[in-house]
């Protein structure tokens, strides 16, 4: 092997050496700094907010929920309440074995191929959903109150839509200001059912807000 081969494979050898040490002095310096590549932007808002906290297996949150203390809370609020009622009384009076639900998560219901959109709707939830006599979801009623598209409300019920529609699952919005007349009305169309008009001299009570 002649000198001149020697001295390119040393050089080569000792080139490839430096390269590796300031890849190491370099990743270790930016995994010091953070996420942003630097000490001087701190902690970010949310490292502020919440300190960190590793994932708990079964053992630990059983010693987490035992020394914490919980009370229960509502399903649904009042006029939220009203309107699952309404749409109860419908289900029973028409006697084809259809049921209601309440706070259901759209991951339990809807399926993708796409875990990308699956995990888009995961947690997501229709405020009221009606099943066949099967038990196939068939009817999501979100209920709009008061303030109800606020922040992104508007598009995350875009998003649900979007999904429902695609599984053939029908989708229709009530509101505080509906009377419970035309909600009964309206679940019934629908789902395809034949309807009567109320008499005019009915009176039906609105849904408090």
């Amino acid at each position: 092997m002649s000198d001149n081969l020697l001295y390119g494979i040393a050089a080569l050898a000792l080139l490839a050496a430096w390269g590796m040490l300031i890849y190491l002095l370099t990743g270790r310096s930016s995994r010091r700094a953070g996420p942003w590549g630097s000490h001087r932007y701190g902690r970010t808002s949310l490292e502020k907010r919440r300190p960190f906290r590793p994932a708990l297996n079964v053992e630990q949150q059983l010693h987490v929920v035992a020394t914490a203390a919980f009370e229960r809370r509502r399903l649904l609020s009042a006029s939220e309440y009203r309107v699952f009622k309404t749409i109860e009384e419908v289900l029973i009076a028409a006697r084809r074995g259809y049921r209601v639900f309440a706070q259901t998560s759209l991951g339990e219901i809807l399926a993708s191929p796409d875990e990308q959109a699956f995990r888009s709707i995961n947690s997501k939830r229709v405020d009221i959903l009606i099943v066949d006599q099967a038990g196939w979801p068939v009817l999501a009623v979100e209920f709009q109150g008061g303030g109800h598209y606020q922040g992104t409300a508007a598009i995350r019920d875009a998003v649900k839509k979007e999904a429902l529609a695609k599984a053939g699952v029908g989708y229709v919005e009530v509101f505080a200001s509906d009377p419970a007349g035309e909600i009964r009305l309206l679940v019934r169309e629908r789902l395809g059912w034949q309807s009567r008009s109320l008499p005019p001299q009915q009176a039906e009570p609105k849904i408090a807000p």
